[in-house]
């Protein structure tokens, strides 16, 4: 029988370390299904629903660890739920930063119960006016009854300056 979890690796990234753990996956019976990666300044978050014959698993575990001693790796069961989201939109944030921007949004987001697959946010100091800009990149997946006007709605009210743009 096949068994599903998830697994996050993290560490030192070094060349050809993601594709050795594949290989070491793959040798041992699993696939990967889907997997995202973060790099950032030589280290690594890498995760990954891995699905296995159930015998195997152990044994997955224990040569991921052996063979790669010096990463950290995290397990949780796969818990598929059905969510019932309608809406898939990429946006992009910008304006003047200030403190606690980010945290700021992610609670509009938590409050509105919208997933965010993917987030990537910059603090750039722009010299010609003096200021530092904050801009956000995020790929989201609104509940049905969330629309895109309520979210930028909502998004507006983090800074007076803020330009907001939406592709579905």
């Amino acid at each position: 029988m096949q068994h599903k979890f998830i697994t996050t690796v993290l560490g030192t990234l070094k060349p050809n370390l993601l594709q050795s753990l594949a290989q070491v996956s793959r040798e041992m019976g699993a696939s990967w299904e889907t997997s995202k990666v973060i790099k950032l300044d030589g280290q690594f978050v890498a995760m990954m629903r891995v699905m296995i014959d159930a015998d195997k698993e152990v044994a997955l575990k224990q040569a991921l660890e052996q063979q790669f001693s010096q990463l950290t790796f995290v397990y949780a069961e796969y818990a598929h739920e059905a969510i019932h989201l309608s809406t898939e939109c990429k946006l992009t944030l910008d304006c003047n930063d200030r403190s606690g921007l980010t945290h700021d949004m992610n609670e509009i987001l938590n409050d509105l119960e919208i997933s965010v697959d993917h987030q990537e946010c910059y603090r750039v100091q722009v010299t010609s006016l003096g200021k530092t800009v904050y801009s956000a990149k995020l790929t989201l997946r609104l509940p049905e009854n969330v629309t895109i006007a309520l979210l930028i709605s909502q998004l507006e009210t983090l800074s007076d300056n803020i330009r907001i743009d939406v592709a579905k």
